[in-house]
């Protein structure tokens, strides 16, 4: 077994930010390499049924009573521990320490589905691939993709159910007012981006009042509502303006990622026409998803479009935008709104903040003659934004992955390079 060898504060203190993350990442492979080997070794001994020998009627309960797990972890480790046996390449990449322990959890939930078994010998290669060079939130939405496609059927019944059982309630309990709500993510996601848009509003009105009372000593600290105060009175404003009240300015839109392909064939199916089931191995340049991730059924792309408030956004195999539909009226700034749906979150590494909230940022700088067009445009936080102006630098690979160096020349984040960095 791998000891672990964990730096001294001293040794810390006089590593570059490369040698700091290099650090990070071999601690992090070890224990990639652990979680696969505990999962291994519980799928081995389920296969040899040795549980059996003290009784225990699963190997999850074996699990529980040899390592006093939880019943999560201990079914999560048998379904890790199948996957991994029935797909080989999976299995060894994880042995390796290739893959995160996140991203081999997630692919094992989508294996333990037995309506995808059929298509997972021929895919097995592009989700092991995906599972080692994707980010961890890009993945999720790989799979979610892959398996709706995978299981058409079953995602169709799945946004089907969930539409069906929704519901809303609001109860007023002694002092508490309590608002419970579920249904389906095609509503859903328009409710998200109105109650955010509300609650963007309340954060710029308690801003505004903390720079008239302190000036520029003013900061986030200051600030007289908490995030989730303001979270709930940007509900009871959602409310207020249904009411009559007034609204937040502006109109707001769903932006949904999705191929020509894949739009033609759900509205062929929505006049009746017969279309051909969709290919999982096409994943990589199958797009049915809005521009923060949310994986919708195709059925309900079409029904939104026609309806209005959700914009189709035709991308090539890179992810660059290469047709944005309209609604019923014309669009201020498209450039820009092409420029932010490059990617759903900041492209510096680690940053979540989302597109929708960071600006068009410049990849080759304008003062460097970098034209100003979607190829050379991303999203970028006001934060990042300036970081990159001291001597960082970015670009976007052809297979549509953000590269974001030091002014040393060396990479920042996980991911390994295959191309070199033009001087």
């Amino acid at each position: 077994m791998s000891s672990t060898c964990l730096p001294s504060s001293h040794l810390v203190a006089t590593m570059s930010p490369a040698e700091l993350e290099a650090a990070a990442r071999e601690l992090d492979r070890l224990r990639r390499q652990q979680e696969a080997a505990v999962a291994a070794y519980v799928a081995e001994v389920a296969a040899q049924g040795a549980h059996l020998e003290d009784g225990h009627r699963s190997v999850t309960a074996w699990g529980r009573a040899a390592c006093n797990w939880s019943a999560g972890e201990a079914a999560r480790f048998g379904k890790l521990g199948r996957a991994m046996r029935l797909l080989p390449a999976f299995g060894e990449a994880a042995l390796r320490g290739d893959i995160g322990v996140a991203q081999m959890h997630a692919l094992a939930a989508v294996v333990a589905n037995p309506r995808v078994r059929h298509h997972l010998e021929s895919s097995e290669s592009l989700l092991v691939s995906h599972a080692q060079t994707l980010e961890h939130d890009d993945f999720i939405t790989f799979l979610q993709r892959w398996e709706s496609l995978a299981d058409e059927d079953g995602a169709r019944q799945r946004h089907e159910r969930a539409h069906l059982r929704r519901h809303a309630s609001l109860h007023v309990i002694d002092e508490y007012a309590m608002l419970r709500a579920s249904g389906g993510a095609a509503a859903g996601v328009l409710m998200r981006e109105i109650f955010e848009r509300f609650t963007t509003a309340e954060w710029m009105s308690d801003w505004h009042r903390g720079v008239q009372q302190h000036g520029e000593k003013m900061n986030p600290s200051l600030m007289e509502r908490t995030d989730q105060q303001r979270s709930f009175d940007a509900l009871l404003g959602i409310f207020r303006s249904a009411a009559g009240s007034g609204a937040v300015g502006g109109d707001i839109v769903v932006n949904v990622l999705v191929d020509q392909q894949t739009f033609e064939r759900h509205v062929g199916r929505a006049l009746g026409q017969r279309v051909p089931p969709a290919d999982p191995a096409d994943v990589a340049r199958t797009h049915t998803e809005t521009d923060r991730g949310d994986v919708l059924h195709g059925a309900d792309i079409v029904i939104a479009a026609c309806i209005g408030h959700v914009r189709r956004v035709v991308l090539d195999s890179a992810g660059v935008v290469l047709d944005m539909g309209r609604r019923q009226r014309l669009f201020t700034g498209p450039l820009r709104e092409a420029v932010l749906l490059a990617a759903r979150r900041c492209l510096w590494p680690g940053c979540s903040r989302p597109a929708s909230q960071c600006e068009a940022d410049h990849l080759v700088p304008y003062a460097r003659w970098g034209p100003t067009s979607t190829p050379n445009g991303g999203p970028g936080c006001g934060h990042h934004n300036r970081w990159k102006n001291s001597g960082y630098r970015t670009w976007r690979d052809a297979n549509g992955n953000w590269h974001v160096y030091r002014p040393d020349a060396t990479r920042i984040g996980w991911a390994i390079d295959h191309v070199t960095l033009a001087a």
